[in-house]
Order: structure tokens, then C-alpha cells, then sequence
């Protein structure tokens, strides 16, 4: 393997290693914003509201919107 070989190899891996890294924080990030969401609802009593917000994506995006969680 010549040396531009390697290189694009090594930018390749790299590249991977960015967009893996990425998207586990995206992940770790959307965790935590359902977590707070959560929270807030429980301490309003809101149960029904958090078992609708863990079952419909639409209804928890608004939820996450009207709380100003969204970032």
C-alpha cells in the first residue's frame, strides 16, 4: 500500500469514527431531553400526558417545543 493509500484509509476511519461518535450524542442528547420532559410532567401530575408523550412521537415533539427543551 503506497503512502495516499493509507491516508485516505486513515481519513476514511476517521470520518466513521466522527459520525459514530456523533450520533451517539444525538442519541444521549434526545435522552435527555425526554428525560427532563418527563420530569416536568411528573411534577405537574401529569401522568396521562407523559404516557402519551412516550407512545406518540408527534405529540412529545410539541411537548418538547411548548417546554422550550428543544435545542
Amino acid at each position: 500500500m503506497n503512502m495516499k493509500g493509507f491516508f485516505e484509509i486513515a481519513k476514511e476511519q476517521g470520518i466513521e469514527k466522527g459520525l459514530k461518535q456523533g450520533r451517539t450524542e444525538d442519541i444521549e442528547r434526545g435522552a435527555d431531553m425526554v428525560s427532563e420532559l418527563n420530569t416536568i410532567l411528573a411534577k405537574e401530575g401529569n401522568l396521562e400526558t407523559i404516557i402519551k408523550a412516550n407512545t406518540d412521537k408527534v405529540y412529545r415533539h410539541e411537548l418538547l417545543k411548548k417546554y422550550r427543551l428543544l435545542r
